[in-house]
């Protein structure tokens, strides 16, 4: 009896020993896992909020590809009640609907996946960059546990995610050389949001060192065109995806729609007249191209470190500076700001301040009209716009160091 003991307390210890051995080993995965299956569950838990934008919009497009044929429905989206999105959007609309389920639990299934893609995505640059499994693990679940990423998809709904995630992967394709494939996708991504342009500008600036070719560029109208073709192969409109863009870009008139932009100080009348009038997009587009101006005079050096601060920057200054900006659309921005502070391992409060920035201009449509701080009241959006406009003055002065620091980053793209 004793020897039968002894045996089996030398196999517990073994087997003890050998767990203690995988766990240490395997340390990093084991968190990996076990807060990404919370962090969809924490997700899941929100599947029930309807917003406003999921009533009047994405429930019943849902209901309109369920009920005309799932793919056949692209044929004719002008049946499609309040229908205003890119045809990208109404593919995976389309292909989920083919699945049992409630419209809601469809829809934010999508905007789900693509926050665990988008996390991956985001990881991915940041190994690339530090070549650690820790730098990875952490960027991976800071992305995933994000308040904006988590509002984006669980609570909202929304799909701004999936156009992000697409320009974080041609962002890491573009870090690995492959500059084609790389504005193939973001061709692709603008078949989703028009929001894609944020990060053209740097393409723009590595143009003009010399490490990308513009006639790249003609991918981009070949990478819309592949999110039309579901709409082409059952017989849809050859322009309608195109119409659909125009519909995007005439539906809102306003200077500022709850964004953080700097028009979120312009409220008096004669001041949006004058601006909505096209002064504002010429100055928006004035500002942007000083800036690459300036990058170009100073002989700013095309490294990875450098296109990353490029993308961020104009991923901030875009909507900042460009009229009819939803508060959404500082989605990019969220991102590329942690991918920024992760990668240059400082300035680590500009990732929370980006974040809080957003997520106060959210909060007045995930409540129904109130904000976080709801003595602000409209003063919440100008608080916004002053974390923003405080980050990109941080950014810009960042700005200065690549003056001064291109001869010792001799990695180049």
């Amino acid at each position: 009896m004793q020897k039968l003991l002894a045996s089996f307390n030398k196999f517990t210890e073994k087997l003890f020993d050998g767990f203690i051995k995988f766990f240490r080993k395997h340390i990093l995965l084991i968190v990996l896992i076990v807060l990404s299956v919370f962090a969809l569950v924490m997700r899941i838990l929100f599947f029930d909020y309807v917003s406003g934008d999921m009533g009047s919009f994405l429930i019943p497009w849902m209901n309109y590809f369920k009920n005309n044929g799932h793919f056949l429905a692209l044929r004719d989206m002008t049946q499609c009640p309040n229908a205003n999105y890119l045809y990208g959007y109404y593919n995976l609309l389309a292909l989920v609907s083919y699945f049992n389920g409630r419209p809601i639990d469809l829809i934010k299934s999508i905007s789900v996946f693509f926050d665990f893609a988008l996390a991956i995505g985001v990881a991915l640059v940041t190994y690339h960059y530090s070549k650690s499994k820790t730098t990875f693990t952490v960027s991976y679940l800071i992305v995933l546990f994000a308040p904006t990423v988590f509002a984006n998809s669980a609570i909202w709904g929304q799909c701004d995610q999936i156009y992000v995630c697409l320009i974080v992967y041609a962002f890491l394709l573009i870090l690995k050389k492959h500059n084609v494939i790389a504005t193939l996708i973001l061709g692709i991504s603008l078949g989703f949001k028009l929001q894609t342009i944020f990060i053209l500008p740097l393409l723009g600036f590595m143009w003009l060192n010399k490490k990308y070719r513009i006639f790249n560029l003609f991918l981009l109208p070949i990478g819309f065109m592949i999110t039309a073709l579901p709409s082409y192969l059952v017989g849809g409109s050859f322009v309608a995806p195109f119409v659909a863009i125009g519909l995007q870009l005439g539906q809102y008139s306003d200077l500022n729609y709850g964004s953080g932009s700097m028009y979120a100080f312009m409220e008096m009348y004669y001041i949006k007249e004058c601006f909505n009038k096209g002064t504002a997009i010429i100055l928006a587009l004035a500002i942007m191209l000083f800036v690459m101006f300036v990058l170009f005079y100073k002989k700013v050096e095309c490294n990875e470190k450098n296109i990353l601060y490029v993308a961020t920057l104009y991923a901030l200054l875009a909507p900042f500076v460009l009229p009819h900006m939803h508060e959404r659309y500082f989605f990019m921005a969220d991102i590329f700001i942690l991918l920024y502070v992760i990668v240059h391992k400082k300035q680590y409060y500009l990732a929370p301040l980006m974040i809080f920035s957003s997520i106060n201009t959210y909060t007045h449509f995930l409540t129904f009209g109130e904000y976080i701080f709801k003595f602000l009241g409209q003063d919440s959006v100008r608080l916004s716009a002053l974390i923003n406009l405080f980050i990109l003055i941080i950014m810009l002065l960042n700005m200065k160091k690549l003056f001064s620091s291109v001869k010792n980053q001799p990695t180049k793209i």
